[in-house]
Formats: C-alpha cells, sequence, structure tokens
C-alpha cells in the first residue's frame, strides 16, 4: 500500500498519506457492503490495539523531527509560543468545544467534553508530514511541529481527568491507561484526587515534567555510551533503545512517554550528535537515515490505519453534527491562536508576523491522537457515536486543512519568508 501510494503521489502530487487514507477507507467500505470475500479480509475481525499508536507509531516521529531541531537557534526563539500552544491553547480548545456542544448542540456534558478533550490536540504525525513537503520559513514550521510533540501530554491528561470525572476512576467506562495512569501516579507520589482543581495541576505537573526528567535522564546516559563504541549498527541499535525505553519507563509510572521522547531527541540531536568525540560523522548519518526511514513508515501505517479504521457509513449518517463539531474545533483554534500570539508580540522581545497566525491556526490538524483515545474506550453506544464524530472531524481536517493550509503557502509564499521580529 505504501508502494501504490508513493506512484500515485509521483503522478498526481497528492501527499502519499492521503491517498493511504483514501485507500484505507475505500477497503473498508468494500468490505462493508460485502464487495470483498471474508475469506480474503475481513474488515470487522481487524483488531489493532490503540495504544500502539501512542507507544509505538508516534515516538519515532517526534524523535526524527526533535533531532532536528537546534536548540539555540530554532528552539530559544520560538520556546514562548510553543508551551503556551501546547497548555492553556490545548485547555481553552476543550473548554469553548466542549460549552459550545452542550449549550448550543444541547449534547449531554459527559459526551461533549470527552469528545472535546481528546480533540484538542494538534497531531504531530500529520502536521511534521505536511512541513515536510510546505516551503516556509523553517522556525514557522518548528512552532507547529514542536507544539504538536509537545501538546499530547495537555491532551491526555485532560482526556483522562474528563473520564475520571464523569464516569469515576473505577468504572468500568475508564479506558486501562486512564486508571494505570493514576494508579502509578498516586502510588508514588501521592498526586491526589484529579476531581480537584489542584489534584489535576499536580497530576498535570507530574506528568508533563516526569516525562521530561525521564527523557533527559536516557538522552544523558545514552550521551555516554555513545562514547564507548563507533559502530553506526551498534549505535542506532543504543538510539531504539533510549527511545522505547524512555517512553515505556515513563508510560509505567504514569508519567508521559512523548513528552520523553521529544526532550530526549533535543538533547541527543543537540549534544550527541554534534560532538565528534561522542559520534562520528558516519555513525551520525546512518542514525539520522535510519530515523527518517523509521518515521517515513511509522507515518505511513498510523495514514492507513485511519483510513481503514474509518467508517465511511456511520460518518456519513452523522454528517451534519460532524461538519458542525469540525467548525467549532477550527473556531476554537482560532481563539487560541490570535489572542496568545498578539500577547506574546505585545509582551514579548521577538515579534510573530502576522502572516504566521494564519499558518500556525490553520496547520493545527488533528489525527492519530484523537483516534488513539478514542479507540482505547470500553465499547459501547457512546464510544460508537464519539467515534463516528472524531473520524470524521479527523478526515475533515486531514484533507480539508491540508488543501487550505498549501494553497495559502502557495500563494503567501514570498510574504511568509520574513523572519521573527527582532
Amino acid at each position: 500500500m505504501i508502494f501504490i501510494g508513493s506512484v500515485i503521489e509521483s503522478k498526481t502530487k497528492i501527499p502519499y498519506t492521503i491517498i493511504l487514507v483514501i485507500i484505507g477507507i475505500i477497503i473498508s467500505f468494500l468490505a462493508y457492503i460485502g464487495f470483498i470475500n471474508n475469506s480474503f479480509i475481513d474488515i470487522k475481525q481487524f483488531k489493532f490495539d490503540p495504544s500502539i499508536i501512542v507507544n509505538f507509531l508516534i515516538p519515532p516521529l517526534i524523535f526524527e523531527a526533535m533531532i532536528q531541531v537546534d536548540y539555540y537557534k530554532e528552539y530559544m526563539p520560538i520556546r514562548l509560543p510553543v508551551l503556551l500552544l501546547s497548555t492553556v491553547g490545548v485547555v481553552i480548545t476543550t473548554i469553548i468545544v466542549g460549552l459550545i456542544l452542550v449549550y448550543i448542540a444541547h449534547l449531554p456534558f459527559s459526551f461533549s467534553f470527552l469528545f472535546a478533550a481528546l480533540i484538542s490536540s494538534t497531531d504531530a504525525a500529520i502536521v511534521i508530514q505536511t512541513f515536510k513537503r510546505t516551503k516556509v520559513p523553517k522556525l514557522l514550521a518548528r512552532i507547529l511541529e514542536i507544539e504538536s510533540s509537545l501538546n499530547d501530554a495537555t491532551t491526555i491528561i485532560l482526556f483522562s481527568s474528563v473520564v475520571v470525572f464523569a464516569y469515576g476512576s473505577n468504572s468500568s467506562f475508564s479506558p486501562s491507561f486512564v486508571t494505570e495512569s493514576l494508579t502509578a501516579a498516586n502510588n508514588i507520589f501521592g498526586i491526589g484526587d484529579v476531581h480537584t482543581i489542584s489534584g489535576s495541576i499536580l497530576y498535570f505537573l507530574f506528568v508533563f515534567y516526569g516525562g521530561l526528567l525521564i527523557g533527559l535522564a536516557a538522552a544523558m546516559i545514552g550521551n555516554r555510551l555513545h562514547t564507548l563504541v563507533n559502530d553506526p549498527f551498534s549505535e542506532t541499535a543504543l538510539t531504539i533503545a533510549g527511545v522505547f525505553g524512555a517512553v515505556t519507563l515513563a508510560n509505567s509510572i504514569g508519567a508521559s512517554g512523548l513528552i520523553a521522547v521529544a526532550i530526549g531527541g533535543l538533547f541527543f540531536g543537540n549534544v550527541t550528535m554534534k560532538r565528534k568525540s561522542t559520534m562520528s560523522p558516519e555513525v551520525k548519518k546512518a542514525i539520522s537515515y535510519f530515523w527518517q526511514v523509521a518515521a517515513f513508515f511509522a507515518n505511513s501505517v498510523i495514514f492507513f490505519y485511519l483510513g481503514i479504521t474509518t467508517n465511511i457509513v456511520i460518518i456519513g449518517q452523522n454528517l451534519i453534527l460532524i461538519i458542525f463539531a469540525f467548525i467549532i474545533v477550527l473556531l476554537a483554534r482560532a481563539a487560541t491562536v490570535y489572542p496568545i500570539i498578539s500577547i506574546i508580540n505585545k509582551f514579548g522581545r521577538r515579534k510573530i508576523p502576522s502572516l504566521w497566525n494564519n499558518v500556525i491556526m490553520i496547520g493545527g490538524m488533528r489525527g492519530a491522537v484523537a483516534v488513539a483515545l478514542v479507540a482505547s474506550l470500553p465499547a459501547g453506544a457512546l464510544k460508537d457515536k464519539l467515534e463516528a464524530l472524531t473520524f470524521g472531524v479527523v478526515l475533515a481536517s486531514l484533507i480539508i486543512q491540508y488543501i487550505v493550509l498549501t494553497k495559502y503557502i502557495k500563494r503567501k509564499s514570498s510574504s511568509l519568508s520574513h523572519d521573527l521580529g527582532k
């Protein structure tokens, strides 16, 4: 399927990721109507643990993107908008989407805020792939790439809090990763009741900074180990152990494995890979190439999964609600991006060009994390409706926002070339 997608991309210039989604949807639809013989493929029997997306497929994407970020030249100038968008921005988006669904669409509180929480973060897989294909200033691309790598922790915390608030931590409706994370956090650090504001803040700080410290520790240990050998295969294997070891360790204590990977990748790219005494140019080239390939395959699997698990019939039955929800998500994104950037420009030392705001707003696409979170819920009528709404919004985000974003960038390419104001 990846090969077919690449061939079609070379002929049409449509991104192979979107082609994979479309191929997946076609297969899913043909299986639904019985056109495909069940002895060949049975989509209804297709089993895929959603935790694989967060714990196995997204980490290579984040790591490969973060090792390319220059800490002083690319992260420090944009750290303020990145941190605010990935924390405060996610919270504001969740509140806006949830309240509108409750008071305008008149949907149940639990349903509205579950959807709002899981759809609130931008997706690393889509964002990183998009900006590899578009010509924008590097710092503009980095804002969205790093934001999407960091905001997953905020989203998972909000989602966990809503689940616990609505159903209780011991409810059969609570996903296993929610109960396991809360249990680990309480057993080790005594976080307390996540229902309270103080408990939620403590839980967020634990998840975020716990992942940060584990990622930093893993990267520092790896940095020392890389000095012991000068072999591309051994050192590539060491980076694999470091990436997935950090994810596993962070998740085991209830912290964020994705934050651990992001921070570890930033350290690895700026310290380990830049010191010739630690890593030779040959090894650096081999490791970079390996993670590019790993990210390519992980990205391909994620998008094909999005397509093949999308029930286009159910989406059609809920089309009006999906369109309404998609518009709300866009409005909520605008209501966070423009005020936050405006405040940064007013009080910050560096000024973000106004045209960048539009790219940041449109580029906030939704994807794999939302799908993984909704898929983690126990089976039932509520999950079915949430899945239809989530998959529909993600599909609309992937196609509509990508088309609008690429056309906008092409039209404004000369104006977007201006760098951050000093």
